[in-house]
Parts: C-alpha cells; structure tokens; sequence
C-alpha cells in the first residue's frame, strides 16, 4: 500500500473527528482555528509510531485503507481521552462533567497520581496493539465488537456516571452498535490475512465513535453535555457549523465508495 494514500487516509481520519468536535464545541468555546486540526496532527503522530516499530509497520501495511481510517481513529480516540483525563490540566468551572478524572466522582489533588496513573493506562492501551492472535472467524469478529463497545461505555460511565447517573440501557448502547456493525470489518478485506486482535480492537474503537457520535452531533443534534447548561451561547457558530457537517457527509459518501472498491469489487471479480 503506497505510504502516500496510508498518510492521505489518516489526515481524513482526523480531519473527521476534528469537524465533530468543532461542531459541538464551537457554540461555547468558539471557532478556533489554532487547534481545530489539532486531531489531525496527533492521527499523523500515531501513524509514525506505528510505522517506526517493526512488528506493527509489517501488520499495518496488511491493512486497506478502510481499516487504516478507523485504526487510527480508535487509538487516537482512546489516547485523546486519556490525555484530558489525566495530563491536561485546565480550568474545570466550564463544565458540567470535568474533563479531568476523578475518583468515582471525587477531585483527584495530586497531580502526580493523575499522571502516574495516566502514564500507566497508556502503556496498556499500547501494550494492546502487541496482541496479534488472528481473528479468523466471524463470530470472532463478533465478539470483539461487542466487548471493545463495552470497554468504551466502561470509561464513559467512570467519567459521566458521578454526575449524569447510570443508565443501563445507555452502558450497552456502545457494545450493540459495534456487535451490529462487526459485518463490516469481517467483510473489509477478503483477500488480505487475518487482522490481529490489537488493531481489530482499536478498528472498532473508531468506529463506535465514527458512528455514536455522528448520531449524537448531527442526528439529535445534541449540544455537548460536558458544558454546564447555563453557559451562553454563540450565536455565529451556531449559524457557521453546519458547514462542519456537509464536509463530514463528503467523507461519509468517500469512506463507502472506498469500501466499495477495496471490499465488494474484488469479491465480485473474483
């Protein structure tokens, strides 16, 4: 696979998440054009490391590039949020879920127990991308899916719960969309080897994003629930978004014609 299409396909990666956040989060923070491509510029870092390390640039370059896009997506998803939970530190009064961990609902003070614990799930979140036992077979697939949605809806109750509530009807919504969903990878490549459990985890990661949140953003049109209700809101973002929207159909509407090509054009030539 020409690196030139893998680097093309992981801007886009980001360049999607980039336009939901901005969707959401530009009527209270407003536009800002410093760090909207910021997604962008982390998807491009990750792909680095996963060309530098052997292991993973052999198994990368046996990926198409409809697996690559949601490869990427998903670690840069786990790792984004890790990173605001757990390093970044900024003022929380904005919001009505804190952006920064907490201890089953309760302030962590201590910033060096934020980061050491930090520092210890993203050594877990890399040490996953060494597994590469094959999935072979579509219950497999399956599975995976389904287990990988519920370790999202985990962090998400951790984080949300203390202060929203527990919703169980909600914590299986991550684990039943990707379940749904699994055909998709199962079919992505029919004649390229078995993608290894690592990826496989991290190409749904992105996908229950990709597709939770397009419902959330651009669906219900949710404003973002992190903010506190009673924040103002700005009005020319508000008019100016959509425009986030129509670029993020035109990545849908190429996403599946590259499906097409990549999955369902050689099974039927072959």
């Amino acid at each position: 696979m020409p690196v030139a299409l893998q680097l093309l396909v992981t801007v886009v990666s980001g360049l999607y998440t980039s336009l939901w956040g901005a969707f959401k989060d530009s009527p209270y923070e407003g536009w800002k054009p410093r760090t909207f491509p910021r997604s962008i510029w982390f998807h491009l870092a990750l792909f680095a490391l996963l060309c530098l390390v052997p292991p993973w640039r052999a198994r990368l370059g046996d990926l198409t590039l409809f697996q690559l896009f949601f490869l990427v997506m998903g670690l840069e998803r786990f790792l984004a949020e890790i990173y605001k939970g757990f390093f970044r530190t900024e003022d929380q009064q904005k919001y009505f879920v804190p952006s920064r961990i907490t201890f089953f609902g309760r302030h962590v003070g201590s910033d060096a127990a934020r980061y050491a614990a930090g520092t210890a799930i993203v050594a877990a979140v890399f040490a996953v991308l060494w597994i590469d036992l094959p999935v072979e077979r579509f219950w497999m697939f399956v599975v995976t899916a389904y287990g990988t949605g519920l370790l999202v809806s985990l962090g998400g109750a951790y984080k949300d719960a203390p202060f929203e509530g527990f919703r169980p009807l909600k914590f299986q919504r991550s684990g039943l969309v990707l379940a749904v969903l699994s055909p998709l990878f199962w079919f992505a490549d029919p004649g390229g080897p078995a993608v290894g459990l690592g990826f496989l985890i991290y190409m749904n990661g992105g996908l229950e994003r990709f597709a939770v949140e397009y419902y959330k953003t651009y669906v219900q049109r949710n404003m973002s629930g992190k903010f506190r209700p009673d924040l103002p809101r700005r009005e020319p973002e508000l008019r100016m978004r959509e425009r986030f929207h129509y670029a993020a159909l035109a990545i849908i509407a190429a996403l599946a014609a590259l499906y097409v090509v990549e999955a369902v054009l050689p099974g039927a030539g072959g």
